[in-house]
């Protein structure tokens, strides 16, 4: 075999002069188009021969290789891009099939035929098998259409006939439109599988247990649930609260269609507030569609209490956000109802996030019946039900709304005795006065801290400030209620502006502002309101303030008159005013 010419042996050719090999070379691996690296570095011919040049060899060196020239392409680091890019129609059909082979049946080896035929039915029962689960598919796909229409759901939006697909989470530009459903099955009616056969058990199956991860809300939707639960399920709390009542709403937005277009209204109105813009029309529009919807499911179908409980308290939410003036007894009257056709509260005994549902909705109603003195809608047997069975772990009247677990019963009897047209008995007011005055609030809360101690107190002498309006009226009751005011007031001015220890006042500070003659104590309650409706976006402070500012009117008028807060709010009122 033939080989290259030693640099000994002649004269050394140009480093780039390529030298053929003298035989026929039949080996697969080629030759470089370069020299090796160490010829290259020695500045000797090389035959560029793969995988080692036979210059290095001779020499006894190692080949240091060849350059190996890499050609990038540009567009590699878009493949995921590329494999999700779909292809119009036209390009993808444009290339021709290709030519079939024959088919060939060889009938001599009949172990062979039947091996082949064994995996010919195994293709065709699996190609069967699909084109079944494919008809199936489609099957369900024509029961939601037509359980989805609007024949069959006419207290629902008209737009449900759209939801034939479930919506992209990227495709959030026309989500913000209020006739398009916000969740595509929770357009369903509830109740609607009642209507279907046993033969159609894999269609509920598809419906109503849905996997997350293909029926996504849309993105701005989700926008405004974070929201809701970030910003406004806290507004309200003293502080951080293991069972908050109003994110418990947010697990019921997959079952009905009326309590996801609260809680998306319900955000949408927050929202405006906090930026200070107005509300959009969608936010009426999306009440009055869960309105319409929660009626409709209620007089044909009927609806779980822990649902009926939870869009109960959004519907007072809305109000809520809105203004302090309305008529609560509407929604607290439909959840009593609702509670009362499902068992009762015994039915909230181990379930505790229905215990504190019912409890903000108690403390709604409790609040609201002290300033329109008509009385409670739920009973007593409920709060005292909710005392026995409430944990401090888990949520607390004073976590919730500011005020003291121990001394709710005694505000539950001042409310029912308000609400009293006849004369109470004797002693009556005065034993509802002592339990104020006796209850022991230091160990209401395991981290007491100054600020819960003025928060409690100013609930103490608000209570009292009350009880001395509603139930004494005499020259020595005047004088009493100016020093209870005036020590409230100087209460809430000594908490820090920003706490949300301050922010539970509002109706104590209410009870205590009527009395104000001054400008210095009228400042303190003025300023109070405008801050925490900017702070929170609950426009209900601005009603409290509405309110004082019309008691202030009739003071300044008449000086020497008695003037309160009882003259302008009258019992007769079909609505009342919620300041809790």
């Amino acid at each position: 075999m033939a080989s290259v010419q030693s640099p000994a042996s002649a004269a050394s050719p140009a480093r780039s002069q390529f030298i053929p090999p003298t035989t026929k070379r039949t080996n697969s691996l080629g030759w470089a188009k370069s020299d090796c690296h160490t010829c290259a570095s020695n500045s000797r011919p090389c035959d560029r021969r793969r995988p080692r040049c036979d210059a290095c060899t001779t020499a006894g060196m190692t080949c240091g290789g060849y350059t190996q020239v890499l050609k990038w392409d540009p567009h590699a680091f878009q493949r995921n891009f590329r494999q999700n890019t779909v292809l119009p129609e036209s390009l993808s059909k444009t290339s021709k099939e290709l030519p079939k082979p024959s088919t060939f049946t060889f009938v001599q080896d009949q172990r062979n035929g039947a091996k082949k035929g064994r995996r010919t039915r195994k293709v065709a029962e699996r190609r069967r098998r699909e084109d079944t689960t494919s008809q199936q598919a489609d099957d369900v796909d024509e029961a939601k259409d037509k359980i989805m229409s609007p024949v069959s759901t006419p207290a629902i939006s008209t737009s449900t006939q759209e939801t034939a697909s479930p919506p992209e989470p990227e495709e959030d530009d026309d989500v913000e439109e209020v006739g398009e459903p916000v969740s595509t099955v929770a357009r369903l009616p509830l109740g609607s599988e009642r209507r279907h056969s046993d033969g159609d058990a894999h269609i509920k199956s598809v419906i109503y247990h849905f996997d997350p991860t293909v029926f996504q809300l849309p993105r701005a939707i989700r926008e405004q649930l974070s929201f809701f639960k970030w910003q406004f399920s806290p507004i309200t709390l003293t502080y951080d609260v293991r069972i908050n009542p109003w994110q418990q709403c947010l697990t019921q937005i997959h079952e009905a269609p009326f309590v996801l277009d609260a809680v998306v209204a319900l955000a949408k109105r927050h929202r405006a507030h906090l930026q200070g813009e107005p509300e959009s029309l969608q936010v009426l529009e999306l009440k009055d569609r869960a309105l319409c919807s929660f009626a409709s499911h209620l007089k044909v179908n009927g609806i779980p209490c822990e649902m009926g409980i939870t869009i109960s308290l959004l519907l007072i939410g809305l109000d809520y956000a809105e203004t302090a003036l309305s008529d609560w007894s509407i929604h607290l009257r439909g959840a009593y109802r609702i509670l009362e056709s499902s068992g009762g509260i015994k039915l909230a005994e181990y379930n505790t996030q229905l215990r504190s549902q019912i409890a903000q909705l108690i403390w709604y109603d409790t609040t609201a019946a002290l300033l329109s003195r008509k009385g409670p809608v739920f009973p007593r047997t409920y709060s005292e039900a909710l005392m026995s069975w409430q944990v401090d772990t888990e949520w607390s009247l004073l976590s919730l709304n500011g005020y003291p677990d121990i001394a709710f019963l005694d505000m539950y009897d001042i409310a029912v005795a308000a609400s009293c047209t006849s004369p109470l008995p004797d002693g009556h007011v005065t034993r509802l006065e002592m339990g104020l005055w006796l209850a022991r609030f230091d160990s209401v809360h395991q981290n007491q801290d100054k600020n819960i101690t003025a928060l409690t107190d100013c609930w103490r002498l608000g209570m009292l400030l009350y009880c001395t309006r509603v139930f004494h009226q005499s020259e020595a009751s005047q004088t009493k209620a100016r020093m209870l005011a005036e020590e409230i007031m100087w209460l809430i001015h000594d908490l820090p502006a920003n706490s949300a220890t301050q922010k539970q006042c509002l109706l104590p500070l209410f009870l205590a502002g009527c009395e104000m003659d001054s400008f210095r104590f009228r400042s303190i309650a003025i300023d109070f309101c405008k801050r925490w409706k900017d702070k929170t976006g609950l426009w209900l402070f601005q009603s409290a303030l509405d309110l004082m500012q019309l008691v202030w009117a009739s003071m300044d008028e008449n000086p020497v008159k008695d003037v309160w807060w009882g003259d302008i709010i009258k019992p007769s009122s079909g609505k009342a005013y919620l300041l809790g």
